[in-house]
């Protein structure tokens, strides 16, 4: 946090520098002033930093009493932005997206879509289950209507990896507007996709007054995996062709933790 370098020894050494100065006013010198000058805007600095940060603790948490929603949702076979699962819609100071899913066997990439309602400062959060794979996770988030690339949490994303930083700290502001947040493994790790990666991500804007939590399962065989319907007889046997060659994803259990104990570890043991 921004208040780990403010510690006592730093405000006791810019106040005594502060007046460090002789009671005979003929022994002022200009560099004393300039000294004097600079630690009163430290001093400062600082109290506007400590303020800023209290501010945006009050803002993050709920407001009254919280209302909260659960749905479940199925994965797909074939992830992209046709059949990307919705996950809510966000909006300053109402409500809290929530998302529980995992990247199972054989299952490289997970794609899901939300509505920010308000433009505003935005924050995103992430864990998994096991602390081992936290570098693990790739989380990217796309504009839905230009398909840009908003925030990636990638070392070697560029811009989108400040992005992506700034967004971890509520510093960033997302537009209203459409969005596909794109989540698999980072470049380099189980390229096979062999480990079960179990993972939480969740948005805000401020505080909350409703929680939306989406909690995705395994793919649902019996019903139209793909998110599409009414297509001729051609496509569905292509369809039809490739599920048959896909891996079958795990199921997530059900999630009876309440929605003050997400994201802080408790959730994943009861996924264990």
């Amino acid at each position: 946090m921004a208040t780990s370098s403010i510690s006592s020894s730093t405000a006791s050494t810019s106040t005594s520098t502060l007046f460090n100065t002789t009671s005979g006013a003929s022994t002022a010198t200009s560099a004393n002033t300039a000294a004097a000058t600079s630690a009163q805007d430290e001093l400062d600095q600082i109290s506007k930093e400590i303020e800023r940060i209290a501010s945006e603790m009050k803002k993050s948490g709920p407001i009254g009493d919280v209302q909260e929603f659960q749905k479940n949702t199925n994965d797909v076979k074939i992830d992209n932005n046709m059949t990307a699962r919705d996950i809510g819609i966000l909006r300053e100071n109402d409500t809290r997206i929530s998302l529980f899913s995992s990247l199972g066997e054989g299952d490289k990439v997970d794609v899901f879509k939300l509505r920010v309602a308000t433009t505003g400062l935005t924050t995103i959060g992430s864990l998994v289950s096991d602390q081992e794979q936290k570098d693990a996770l790739r989380i990217q988030v796309f504009s839905r209507s230009s398909g840009a690339l908003i925030a990636d949490n990638d070392l070697d994303a560029g811009d989108a990896r400040k992005n992506y930083l700034l967004l971890t700290q509520g510093a960033l502001e997302l537009k209203q507007g459409d969005y596909a947040v794109r989540v698999s493994r980072a470049d380099g790790y189980d390229p096979q996709a062999q480990k079960s990666m179990q993972y939480a991500i969740q948005f805000t804007q401020g505080g909350y007054k409703r929680d939306f939590d989406t909690v995705e399962k395994g793919v649902n065989t019996s019903a139209d995996a793909f998110g599409f319907t009414g297509l001729g007889v051609g496509t569905n046997a292509l369809i039809s062709g490739l599920s048959s060659a896909s891996s079958f994803i795990s199921s997530l259990p059900a999630i009876g933790t309440s929605a003050t104990s997400k994201l802080t570890g408790v959730l994943f043991d009861s996924l264990s």
